[in-house]
């Protein structure tokens, strides 16, 4: 292993201190580790406590970090993907109550959403070919949430070309499998921007003005409530 690749290995137990970026440390500190209460926790929490759900991921520090990548990003449409809840939808629409979301998922979450936050859409059917859909709008995309779908490479690479320099794309399960993990590996080393591996998932930006890099963090495990 090189000296470069030793000191990148180490930032992942640095909790940002190994970060040389001002930019990077901030996002780093005050988005990935933050443990101030934000002003919408309590109701998600509540919504967490309504809609149970079996997916392991999606604990309550979890979608916390959702919100609070929405809310640094702001996005005016963001799209969830193959997540077989939910809650990562009400999440990222609490972070940032201003934008639309896009909800592709089972048919049975689509009444909740309408109820519940108007600024959801659910649209149920063929998860690849109504993310194409979406993300040829021309409105573009400026969170990109891909969960649990068996087409994440697919959708992914149709969605790079439409992400601008405010994007944000969320990868989930970047660790499940040996494949997976591999695509993922192969993805950041091409990307042309800055990139997160969290072990659970994996954040790609596409600010032009950024030199290219890539950072291990581990997250802290904690509720902010």
């Amino acid at each position: 292993m090189s000296i470069k690749n030793k000191w990148i290995r180490r930032i992942r137990n640095s909790h940002g201190y190994g970060v040389q970026s001002p930019n990077d440390f901030y996002f780093v500190q005050h988005i990935l580790h933050e443990t101030t209460p934000y002003y919408r926790y309590v109701d998600l929490r509540h919504l967490i406590q309504t809609h149970p759900t079996v997916n392991q991921h999606y604990t309550e520090s979890f979608l916390q970090l959702l919100f609070r990548l929405a809310n640094y990003i702001q996005p005016q449409t963001s799209v969830v993907v193959g997540a077989d809840s939910i809650l990562p939808a009400y999440a990222i629409t609490l972070g940032y109550p201003l934008e639309h979301c896009v909800l592709i998922g089972p048919k049975e979450m689509a009444h909740g959403a309408i109820t519940d936050f108007p600024q959801i859409t659910p649209m149920n059917g063929d998860e690849l070919l109504l993310s194409k859909e979406i993300l040829e709008r021309p409105i573009t995309a400026d969170l990109l949430y891909i969960a649990q779908t068996s087409h994440y490479a697919e959708i992914t690479e149709h969605a790079l070309p439409h992400m601008r320099d405010k994007s944000l794309l969320i990868i989930e399960g970047i660790h499940d499998n040996p494949a997976k993990h591999a695509w993922w590996e192969q993805l950041h080393e091409r990307h042309a921007g800055i990139c997160y591996d969290l072990k659970t998932i994996g954040l790609l930006f596409f600010d032009k003005t950024r030199y290219k890099n890539t950072y291990w963090v581990n997250l802290r495990k904690h509720s902010s409530l």
